[in-house]
Formats: structure tokens, sequence, C-alpha cells
């Protein structure tokens, strides 16, 4: 957890919001973990041992806060500009790498300071957020329906082992560098009008509210935080996101002291029209290292 924000980033009576329902999660027994499985289990056993709690949470837009602003370092996301050509061909894969990940890389370099980025992968989702959806089906052309659980993609263990996995070669010196997983997210074609992606304000988080989950895939484990409850957390989303907007959020950092992850998902939006067409979005991750900066190893412990 890093210090509250000043008084001029948090909502000013007046600003715009929407009252929405998001999906946290019961937290843990003593000695249990939450785990999820996102194949069917041979013996017919539950997939999960998560315990949802839904929650009606107020989310302010972004856009109605004229003259504030939020911070990388403090609140954990950003809303900047990002015009991308409408010519890429987001069906291929070499495409996006070769025409996307370079302007990307570029974005990040300046909105993080970073002095390397090294971008990794990307995903495409498409559809509405459902309340019984875990965001493991897939829609025509392979892309993800969007995630419905508040939860973070990486715990303080996974980023530095997503380090280790993506550049073996020099993990052992880049481990002693300041670094973090920020992410990219943006419309892909057209404007947001369903199951906008929401944020807490990291600034807003507690450490008790995060909880290692556990998620089995064929042939692997994977890990993230699925958030608990807290009526201290203050949310926000963009009402009408468009194409040449994106997100800067962190996903992980190493070092205390700052944002370190930013609990986010998709909700449905109360005020969208019944015949809103569903979200197409991409979201891309990377990681940035700030080379010329202090050495010191990843806090391993929130």
């Amino acid at each position: 957890m890093v210090a509250r924000p000043p008084s001029s980033q948090l909502p000013q009576e007046g600003s715009s919001f929407v009252k929405a329902r998001v999906r946290y999660v019961k937290p843990p027994a003593p000695g249990d973990v939450l785990t999820s499985h996102v194949y069917e289990q041979p013996d017919g056993t539950k997939p999960d041992n998560l315990e949802h709690v839904p929650t009606e949470v107020t989310l302010t837009d972004l856009r109605q806060l004229q003259g504030q602003s939020f911070d990388l370092l403090v609140n954990g996301f950003s809303l900047v500009n990002f015009i991308v050509p409408a010519d890429i061909d987001w069906e291929s894969d070499d495409k996006v790498r070769s025409q996307y990940y370079p302007l990307a890389a570029d974005l990040l370099k300046h909105h993080s300071g970073g002095s390397r980025i090294h971008v990794f992968d990307h995903t495409l989702r498409l559809g509405k957020a459902r309340d019984d959806s875990d965001a493991k089906g897939e829609t025509p052309g392979n892309r993800r329906i969007p995630a419905s659980r508040v939860h973070t993609d990486y715990t303080t263990h996974g980023g530095v082992a997503r380090l280790k996995a993506l550049l073996p070669d020099e993990a052992k010196h880049l481990m002693k560098t300041p670094f973090a997983i920020y992410q990219i997210w943006r419309p892909l074609k057209e404007k947001v009008e369903e199951s906008p992606l929401g944020f807490i304000d990291a600034a807003t988080v507690d450490n008790k509210d995060f909880n290692v989950h556990r998620i089995e895939f064929p042939g692997r484990t994977g890990h993230n935080y699925a958030l608990s409850p807290n009526p201290n957390h203050r949310w926000y989303y963009t009402k009408g996101m468009e194409p040449d907007e994106a997100y800067v959020f962190v996903e992980y950092d190493s070092r205390k002291g700052r944002a370190r992850f930013t609990p986010h998902t998709g909700f449905k939006d109360p005020t969208s029209a019944p015949d809103a067409p569903p979200r197409e979005s991409v979201e891309l991750r990377a990681l940035v290292f700030w080379e010329n900066d202090v050495p010191q190893a990843p806090a391993l412990e929130l």
C-alpha cells in the first residue's frame, strides 16, 4: 500500500459517475489457496473454490475530473492519448508485433521514464462482461471475452518469474535493476460502449485485500491476485473511451513505496444502450527497466 493521493486527485463534488456491480472474492480459509482450473476436471469436481462477492461500487468518469491527474507511481494508472494507424492487421500476430509493438514501446518509454522496454505479448478481447464469466471462453477469431473478476495479472513472485522466463540469459543481471510490468489497454477500432474497464486507485488498496489465486492450466500453473472488497476502494473508468485513447497501468513493480499492482476488471455499465455493440479491445504487456536507478533486489512481500 502507498500513501493516499492528495485531495486534488480525488473525485470532486459534481463529478460524473456510474454505480455498477463488480465481482470481488471472499478471502480463503486459513491454510487454503484460491484455485481455478481453465479446463474441465476429469472427475467432474468443481473447477474452482472461489466464492464471489458481487458488490455495488461507484466508478467516477475520468473525463469529468478536469484539472486532476493520475500518476503511475501513486495511483497505478493513467489515461493517455495514443494514435495508432488504422491499417494494422490485428488478425496477424506478426503484423501486430512489427507495427504495433514499436509504437507501444515508445509510448511506455515516454510515460514511464524507463531506459529499456521489452514488449512480450498482446491479447485481443471481444464480448460483454458477464457475472458468471472468468474470461475462459473465446469468441470468433480466438478473441477472449472481457475478464469480470477484480484482479491483478501478477503477484510479487509472479513478476519475478515472468522476467526469468522471458529473458533467462539476462535475468541474473536484470534482477538487480528496478523493473516493472506495464500494460497498455485501448479500444481496438470503435468507441467502447459496453463492458468498459474499471480500475481501483492503487493508493486506496490495503495489503489484506490481495488474495493469491492459483490458476491451473494444462501443463503449467500461474498465479495472480483476486481482490476482496474494501469500502475504501476508489473506482474509476472512462465513459465512451475512443480508439485514440489508452490506459497505461502498472501490472507489477519490483519496488515498495509506490503503486505495485493496479486491480481492475471489466464490468457491466448499466447506462449502456441495450443494443450497444460488444467491446473490442487490445491489451499489451511489457517489461520496463530503469537501468540508471539505484540497484535493488525485487521486494517479494507486499
